[in-house]
């Protein structure tokens, strides 16, 4: 290694040091703190700050030209499926058919379906009052279901686009979208399932929740619902062995829709912009207009949708920022020939690096982000990696061992009114093992693929 190596690598570490020590030690914005450690990256490797800039904004326009809009419409018609009553209508629905028995199951098939249309944090405010209602009226321990819920949720949020961490991932691997959803869908709904409900039932009894013997937690407030969009007319209607057929349609087949079928024109190679767009036309007419919602509280809906994408958008946009400028300066050439002496196998170096971002600065979107525009420049030139499993090994490391400086930690803390010690042995646990299954999971698949 040459002594111009050397300085690219010092250069290196003190921006990715910088990156961490301002977003935990200063709670400075990600997009800020990104922007300053690609400037101290071009100070400390000799790059002009003027080619610099000029670098940084050709990763922000590049990536933002093929996320923002994709990011945008999945937020709205999450919003639409929120608003609507029908993620309410279809965790309700699948509660019937599947039977309060297999509760933690069927938590975990609504928080998957749920997870894939909305963001976490709107599904956990959306689900936790349903969660609970549903097992004190069926007087089982709230642990099974709750965790169940909350691994499906996490785990489409994690590795399925339209949400933002896996599609800058794959913009910035140039990976193809629709194999990511196929595997995304594989490894996550795996991955969940022994994180959820396998692994929580070993611990049924032994690990303690919060009990909620007070009046059921008032259900998200809607512009309108009708028993068209909402089938969830009250807890102890999950009891009832057969569901009325008037209530599969389009009370339930409504969010299915609007949740398959963007998904499905990804799979087949729609250009995802054109895929989200459809599906919010549905949600639209379907979930919105056909149910006598108002144009005006539909746009009201929408637009508040998109006030925290903004912030979203600029950290995904500055990691692909930082990306190039590690380029420019020829930091990508060094990590590239640093990584094939590395003895592990790339997916993990990735799954380490987005582990370690996630560890420090609390941020899945900042960990899948940075993480993306390290492992980018460091395996522009080797055809031999799967990019779509280093997209959701990247992923799969932004889950891991969420703990005290994650937002998650705190929004699950609080919805299900837990101390730190009980979301530490609950939340943090469930995260770690959805990331270390996820990654044995598409290990063994890389090797067979």
């Amino acid at each position: 290694m040459s002594i111009e190596d050397i300085r690219l690598l010092i250069a290196f570490v003190v921006a990715v040091t910088l990156l961490v020590v301002l977003i935990t030690k200063y709670s400075l914005s990600p997009f800020v703190s990104l922007l300053l450690a690609s400037i101290v990256l071009a100070v400390a490797a000799g790059l002009p700050l003027s080619l610099a800039f000029e670098r940084f904004a050709e990763g922000v326009g590049g990536i933002l030209g093929s996320t923002a809009m994709v990011i945008g419409l999945g937020a709205m018609t999450g919003a639409i499926l929120e608003r609507s009553g029908g993620a309410a209508a279809l965790a309700e629905q699948l509660v019937r058919w599947l039977g309060v028995k297999r509760l933690g199951w069927a938590m975990l098939l609504v928080g998957l379906l749920v997870g894939i249309g909305v963001w976490f944090t709107v599904g956990l405010v959306l689900l936790v009052p349903i969660v609970i209602s549903l097992s004190r009226v069926a007087r089982v321990n709230l642990l099974v279901p709750a965790m169940s819920m909350v691994a499906g949720l996490s785990a489409m949020h994690g590795f399925l686009p339209p949400h933002p961490g896996p599609l800058a991932a794959i913009e910035l691997l140039s990976a193809d979208t629709g194999r990511t959803i196929v595997w995304g869908l594989l490894v996550g709904s795996i991955s969940a399932a022994i994180a959820g409900p396998l692994l929580w039932r070993l611990f049924d009894g032994k690990v303690e929740m919060p009990s909620f013997d007070d009046p059921d937690p008032p259900p998200a407030k809607t512009d309108n619902v009708t028993a068209d969009t909402s089938a969830f007319t009250g807890p102890a209607t999950a009891l009832d062995a057969v569901p009325p057929a008037a209530t599969t349609a389009p009370g339930v087949l409504g969010p299915l829709v609007v949740i398959a079928l963007p998904i499905a024109l990804m799979v087949a190679g729609a250009d995802p912009t054109l895929a989200m767009l459809l599906g919010l036309v549905v949600a639209y007419l379907w979930l919105g207009k056909a149910n006598g919602f108002s144009g005006q509280a539909l746009a009201r809906a929408s637009e508040e949708s998109l006030f925290p994408v903004a912030n979203v958008l600029l950290v995904v946009a500055a990691g692909a920022g930082f990306s190039k400028v590690l380029i420019a300066c020829g930091v990508g050439d060094t990590l590239a020939s640093l990584a094939q002496n590395v003895p592990v196998p790339p997916l993990v170096l990735g799954w380490l690096i987005s582990a370690a971002f996630r560890v420090a600065t609390g941020s899945a979107t900042t960990a899948i982000t940075a993480a993306g525009g390290i492992i980018s420049v460091m395996t522009a030139d080797d055809p031999t990696i799967d990019r779509e499993f280093m997209v959701l090994a990247l992923a799969a490391g932004s889950l891991t061992l969420s703990h005290v400086n994650d937002g998650g930690f705190w929004f699950v803390k609080e919805y299900f009114a837990m101390t730190v010690q009980q979301t530490l042995k609950t939340w943090t646990v469930l995260e770690t093992v959805l990331s270390l299954v996820a990654l044995l999971v598409i290990l063994i698949l890389n090797s067979f693929v």
